[in-house]
């Protein structure tokens, strides 16, 4: 049992907490962790995390939230990019796809992710949750795919295969208990996808 505690500035232990969750649920999994465990990773008390939070399902659902809620931002973020306008279709994949794999390719992120997606289909919360991060990505690529040319219909279809394309090179990538190489494969792969005939 970790027995130190961190010196946690004022109005900051509830990110300081959501922050070991998350590591936790990349490491040991979405059901393997208990509120004690997460107080002990942050480096506070078992009463400070029954102060932010119920108890674990509202601590994980804020978790999850707070990890869809950098998703979002960093897609957000990666939209506004002005050189995304000017770039040749091959120089705009491959930006895109250095916002993209930020989530897919941090392994503990990637894992958190997919703990999320697995729980979605049991819990609506969590694939509410869930849903946010995909439309995140989602709009992310469409955009790509639009400045690239591709109209609407066949951007929609080709979005769906890349999302496909990521989750199994990331669900590999676990399995296998290897780097996610998906900034390597994925430019090339989306470009194909971009530009080969349905």
């Amino acid at each position: 049992m970790n027995t130190r505690r961190a010196t946690v500035t004022r109005g900051t232990g509830r990110d300081v907490l959501l922050d070991a969750t998350l590591q936790l649920i990349g490491e040991r999994g979405l059901h393997a962790i208990t509120l004690r465990e997460v107080a002990d990773a942050a480096g506070l008390s078992l009463g400070s995390t029954t102060y932010h939070f119920a108890d674990r399902e509202a601590l994980m659902l804020a978790a999850l939230g707070r990890y869809a809620d950098s998703v979002v931002s960093r897609c957000d973020a990666a939209l506004v990019k002005a050189e995304l306008e000017t770039a040749s279709p091959r120089a705009l994949m491959r930006s895109v796809f250095e916002d993209f794999s930020a989530s897919y390719c941090e392994p503990n992120r990637m894992l958190a992710q997919l703990e999320m997606y697995t729980e979605a289909a049991r819990n609506p919360a969590v694939a509410e949750i869930s849903a946010r991060c995909l439309a995140a990505y989602r709009g992310l690529l469409l955009r790509a795919f639009g400045i690239a040319g591709l109209d609407e219909g066949e951007a929609n279809s080709r979005v769906n295969r890349v999302l496909v394309y990521a989750d199994g090179l990331a669900l590999q990538s676990a399995a296998d208990g290897t780097p996610c190489e998906l900034q390597s494969d994925a430019s090339a792969v989306l470009w194909a996808l971009a530009t080969t005939p349905l």
